[in-house]
């Protein structure tokens, strides 16, 4: 808990795939958020997309929050997203791609929003990129052995980049921030 300007923030961490869900809905309950923001990082699956651009899930957003906000003012892209299970390779992406209209992928974004329709509080999907449609995340990133060099340098590349892009992530949502709370609590 803390503040953006004057502006009440809570920061909730609820780590890959939603490992507990039960303590997301008692946070929710407890604090009696104006709105919730569901962000990290998602995959890409448009051919367009790159890591560091800021994307919103129109599928796993309030129509209410997202109407507002302008698709160049802050995000890149704004589509749907698909929910998967565990981390999708290029072979995964492509068939996504193929199936249906999707933008991105993320293990998260729909039980976020599935609990913040049952407590009905107003929620966004804005995630980061971080790897591209024909790009699969370091093995050593899922708990895989490195077994060649190059699986190393792949590795320290994408943990490079991934530092880099928590701090745009950063900057993002505190504009996301500031653009949807003082309009949103004039609302209410």
């Amino acid at each position: 808990l803390g503040r953006l300007d004057l502006q009440e923030v809570a920061i909730y961490h609820l780590g890959t795939g939603v490992r507990n869900e039960a303590q997301f809905k008692k946070v929710l309950t407890d604090l009696c958020p104006s709105f919730v923001i569901n962000s990290g990082f998602a995959g890409a699956i448009r051919t367009l997309l790159e890591p560091g651009d800021f994307v919103v899930a129109e599928n796993f957003s309030s129509p209410e929050l997202l109407n507002r906000l302008e698709t160049g003012r802050i995000f890149e892209a704004r589509g749907n997203f698909a929910s998967v299970s565990t981390v999708a390779d290029p072979k995964t992406k492509m068939r996504l791609r193929s199936d249906r209209d999707i933008l991105a992928l993320d293990m998260e974004s729909a039980r976020v929003a599935s609990v913040c329709r049952q407590h009905s509080i107003p929620f966004i999907t804005a995630r980061m990129i971080s790897d591209r449609y024909d790009e699969r995340i370091p093995g050593v990133f899922l708990r895989q052995r490195i077994e060649r060099m190059k699986d190393l340098w792949e590795a320290i590349a994408f943990a490079s980049r991934t530092v880099v892009l928590r701090r745009r992530l950063a900057d993002r949502l505190v504009a996301l921030v500031r653009e949807i709370k003082p309009e949103y609590e004039q609302k209410r």
